[in-house]
């Protein structure tokens, strides 16, 4: 089963609060895009935990800021939160797990949209405590490859690290979503130093610089205006 349109408008909110009024098409229940920022996880679901820090807010404090530099930028985009929400709670078409629903919701929403890219922005976890650094994981198809090798060599410069993208085979989100899309995880919560680089409103700032240069240098080999 898809996702429906009635479904769609009850995330419309969250769009309609973070994008501006040409961000939408002639049809005005349909938001348009060049990128869709997927903010992972939300509401009941933290994501990785260390402590009291949970991956869901450092994830929705990065994307936040993503969002409004690639806005600056000129790029039409749409952010699928922007407060503590699970967007599991939207989806009343699927069945399955909470977590699963969660899943379908994110894909369900690229597919109805169709924007040229989507971005997954998470928080790394390892048993290995000096396992850090960013790792970007795509799609089996090229414009994904490409835009992950970008993201990758950008925020390898940021983090002095000399990681390669990985392809992910096994990810719902990357599996299902039919644009070209990458899940981009910025940084390890399990190791000291990125969990406070991560919480670092400076260092925020400069990862979503990194992802914005990727961005614009895939957008100038694939979408050149």
């Amino acid at each position: 089963m898809k996702i429906s349109l009635a479904t769609l408008l009850l995330s419309i909110c969250l769009w309609m609060a973070s994008s501006d009024a040409h961000a939408y098409t002639s049809d005005p229940l349909l938001p348009n895009a060049d990128i869709l920022i997927d903010v992972g996880h939300g509401g009941i679901d933290s994501g990785a935990l260390y402590g009291n820090y949970q991956e869901k807010d450092m994830n929705l404090a990065i994307s936040k800021k993503t969002y409004k530099l690639l806005k600056k930028k000129g790029y039409r985009v749409i952010i699928n939160r922007n407060t503590d929400y699970a967007l599991s709670e939207d989806n009343t078409w699927s069945s399955g797990s909470r977590h699963r629903k969660d899943l379908a919701q994110r894909s369900g929403i690229a597919n109805l949209i169709k924007p040229k890219m989507m971005l997954s922005l998470h928080i790394n976890w390892s048993g290995k405590p000096d396992r850090r650094g960013p790792l970007v994981i795509y799609q089996n198809q090229s414009d994904s490859i490409l835009l992950a090798n970008l993201l990758q060599q950008s925020l390898n410069r940021l983090y002095g690290t000399e990681e390669l993208p990985v392809l992910g085979k096994k990810y719902y989100v990357l599996k299902h979503t039919r644009c070209p899309s990458v899940i981009v995880e910025m940084g390890f919560i399990s190791n000291k130093a990125d969990r406070k680089l991560l919480n670092d409103a400076h260092h925020q700032m400069h990862l979503a610089e990194a992802i914005a240069q990727a961005i614009e240098q895939y957008f100038a080999m694939i979408h050149p205006t």
